[in-house]
């Protein structure tokens, strides 16, 4: 195989959309895996009786399995190419749906959580260098920010609104609804394997050294597992809670029944957070970034900007807001404040370029995914200690928020702190990698 520093293509293609929609899709089914119980969890805690901290710590089984395996994969997609890696863990994905749906005991289902997590590495990162490969560095804020906008709500609006419908009214329970979703899962990646191509025929797609350990050394690569981290606590926290937030005030100030107030949560959810903000707003702000850079704006400038804005976000709703209208206003500056995370992937490539894109971006996915997994695990423990009105399930999520804004807000100061410190010269990168970077931004 052959090997280069830098394999971007130098025209745009026409296929390129092809590859994103394709790629929209298999993101989708990764982001389902990842909370394939958010919509149905009132129904799971009633089926096994579990409490908000035994669901935190089910969702955190998936994510450390899901961060451990963020490096293999993703080294493995620079060495022998995106679209046989994601291929697989898509039809591994649909696996591990069917075997969730057969548990029977919180055990049972922490394990195909653990397995879930495994498979669903082997979706995003990968794609984030396949899509590096295809599209030209005028449109690579616009590229990753799609992918990560419009395939993550592909997957949100599975979770939040298609699972709790099927389980609801089509089939007999959530079990049910998720075989269903599996099946779906399987097509698509069969689907994946025909329409995806890792490069365009006269661009390389693989390189012997994907990651160099030396990188270790730039601070730079920190700043960038610093920001996506921020990024990854703020998402682990909404996209888990919003919903069933939103369920619990429909039933504590509306009075509904728990099934249509889990349906009334998803569709809120669906459309203000994974809608609005993450499938609209994620697209629009990758493009601004693109414009920004043009305009000598840097893009992690750009980026903790809006892990500013995501931070302030959690605080009003620790707050207590329970106006469904100011809710849906916060959720949807919420989704595409704290899935921004793909813009660091163009950052990445920007630097490091397209070849070593997925490999440098699984290195930081690993950190992020560490810290979104501890945030969740923490968080339903933490609403609990901090509930001031023992009973009343709305105030437990003042502890939630204020957790997600304390995660945040530690990796956004680090963040901060290696920027500052490269911007002023007061840290130096390796003199290898500072070449490497001026090589790529040359081509």
């Amino acid at each position: 195989m052959p090997t280069t520093s830098d394999a971007r293509p130098q025209e745009a293609l026409p296929y390129r959309w092809v590859i994103l929609a394709v790629g929209i899709l298999a993101y989708g089914t990764s982001q389902f895996s990842r909370q394939n119980y958010a919509g149905v969890q009132i129904f799971i805690a009633e089926d096994l009786g579990l409490d908000r901290g035994a669901l935190g710590l089910l969702g955190s089984a998936f994510f450390y399995s899901y961060a451990l395996f963020q490096m293999p994969w993703g080294v493995a997609s620079d060495w022998f190419g995106s679209r046989s890696v994601i291929g697989i863990g898509m039809l591994l994905t649909a696996g591990t749906m069917f075997g969730f749906a057969l548990g029977e005991t919180t055990a049972s289902l922490t394990f195909w959580r653990v397995a879930s997590g495994v498979a669903a590495a082997a979706v995003y990162v990968p794609l984030t260098g396949g899509m590096a490969r295809w599209f030209p560095e005028r449109e690579r804020g616009f590229s990753q920010g799609t992918l990560g906008g419009v395939g993550g709500s592909v997957g949100e609006s599975a979770s939040y609104v298609l699972l709790p419908i099927l389980a609801v009214y089509f089939a007999s329970g959530w079990r049910q609804g998720l075989n269903l979703i599996g099946v779906a899962i399987a097509v698509l990646g069969v689907g994946f394997l025909v329409l995806f191509r890792s490069a365009p025929a006269a661009q390389v797609a693989t390189t012997r050294k994907p990651f160099d350990w030396a990188m270790l050394r730039d601070l730079q690569l920190w700043c960038y597992a610093f920001m996506w981290s921020g990024f990854v606590v703020g998402i682990r926290l909404t996209q888990i809670w919003i919903a069933v937030y939103a369920a619990e005030i429909y039933i504590a100030e509306r009075g509904m029944s728990v099934p249509d107030a889990v349906i009334a949560g998803g569709v809120l959810a669906l459309v203000a957070y994974s809608l609005l903000g993450r499938a609209v707003g994620c697209p629009l702000a990758g493009r601004l970034s693109d414009i920004l850079v043009k305009r000598g704006i840097s893009r992690t400038a750009v980026l903790i900007g809006w892990l500013l804005i995501g931070m302030a976000l959690l605080a009003l709703l620790a707050l207590g807001v329970t106006n469904m209208w100011a809710l849906a206003v916060i959720f949807m500056l919420l989704g595409t404040s704290v899935n921004l995370f793909s813009l660091v992937a163009a950052a990445i490539s920007d630097t490091y370029g397209p070849l070593r894109t997925a490999s440098i971006s699984s290195f930081a996915n690993t950190m992020s995914q560490f810290s979104g997994a501890t945030a969740l695990a923490v968080s339903g423990y933490v609403g609990i200690s901090l509930n001031a009105q023992p009973g009343n399930a709305i105030t437990e999520y003042r502890g939630i928020w204020l957790s997600g804004l304390v995660g945040m807000g530690v990796m956004t100061a680090l963040a901060v702190a290696s920027y500052v410190a490269i911007r002023h010269g007061w840290v130096t990168r390796p003199a290898a990698l500072t070449a490497m970077s001026e090589t790529s931004a040359s081509r």
